[in-house]
C-alpha cells in the first residue's frame, strides 16, 4: 500500500468520528438552543467548521511527523516517499476540508430558511460569495497544515531549545494566512489588503514553510521507539 493510502487508513477513523459526528453534532445542537431564542444572523458552521479546518488541520500536520514519520521509515520507506506521499495525503485533507466548509455554509443557510430561522443579515451564500469563502478557506488551512508540520519537525530534528527558536519560523504560514486572509462568521475576509496580494504572499510563506519542512526531515535521523 502506498504511503498515502495507508495515512488514508490510519486517519479515517478520526476524520469520521471528528467530523462527520462530532462537528456536525455540535454544530446542529448549537445552532438548535440560539435559534430557539432567536434567528441566526451568521453561520454557526463558519465558527465551528472554519476553526475545525485550520486546528485540526494543524494538529494533522504535527503527528504526520510526531507519530508517522518513524512508523514508515523503519518500515522501509524512504523519507522522500514519506513526504511526497504525505504530501498528498495533505493536499487531498486541505481540499476536503475547504469544501466542507463551504458546502456545510451552505446546507447550513438552507436548513435555517427552511425552518424560518435565519436572520436578517444571516450570510447567505451566492456562486461569486461561495468561490472567495473557497478562495480563503483553501490557502488558510494548507498554511496551519503545512506550519503543524514544520514545527513538529523542528522538534523533532532538534533539542527543544533549538526548536522553538525554529517554531517561530514555522508558524509564519499560520500568521500570515490568518492575518491576510482570515474570515469571520459572516464570511468576510480579513481585507487588510487586496485579495490577489493576500494570496499571492500567503501561498509564498505556506511555501517557505514547506520548504523548511522538507528541508528539516530529507536526512534527519529516525528517533528509536520509547521505552
Amino acid at each position: 500500500m502506498s504511503v498515502t493510502g495507508a495515512l488514508f487508513r490510519i486517519y479515517r477513523p478520526i476524520i469520521s468520528i471528528s467530523f462527520a459526528i462530532i462537528l456536525v453534532a455540535v454544530t446542529a445542537i448549537v445552532t438548535a438552543i440560539v435559534t430557539s431564542v432567536t434567528d441566526l444572523d451568521f453561520s454557526m458552521w463558519l465558527v465551528l467548521a472554519g476553526s475545525a479546518a485550520k486546528y485540526w488541520l494543524l494538529v494533522v500536520g504535527i503527528i504526520l511527523v510526531a507519530m508517522q514519520l518513524r512508523q514508515f521509515v523503519v518500515n522501509g520507506v524512504t523519507r522522500h516517499e514519506f513526504i511526497a506521499g504525505a504530501g498528498v495525503f495533505a493536499l487531498v485533507m486541505v481540499l476536503g476540508w475547504a469544501v466542507a466548509v463551504v458546502l456545510g455554509h451552505e446546507v447550513e443557510s438552507l436548513l435555517l430558511n427552511a425552518f424560518g430561522a435565519r436572520g436578517a443579515d444571516y450570510p447567505t451564500l451566492t456562486a461569486g460569495g461561495a468561490l472567495r469563502e473557497l478562495g480563503s478557506v483553501l490557502p488558510v488551512a494548507a498554511a496551519y497544515l503545512v506550519s503543524g508540520a514544520a514545527v513538529s519537525a523542528g522538534f523533532y530534528r532538534f533539542r527543544p531549545w533549538t526548536g522553538l527558536v525554529v517554531m517561530l519560523g514555522g508558524l509564519v504560514p499560520a500568521a500570515v494566512a490568518e492575518v491576510l486572509l482570515g474570515y469571520n462568521e459572516f464570511g468576510e475576509l480579513a481585507g487588510r489588503v487586496p485579495y490577489p496580494a493576500a494570496l499571492a504572499l500567503s501561498l509564498l510563506a505556506t511555501g517557505l514553510g514547506g520548504w523548511l519542512f522538507h528541508r528539516l526531515i530529507s536526512d534527519v535521523a529516525i528517533r528509536p521507539a520509547a521505552a
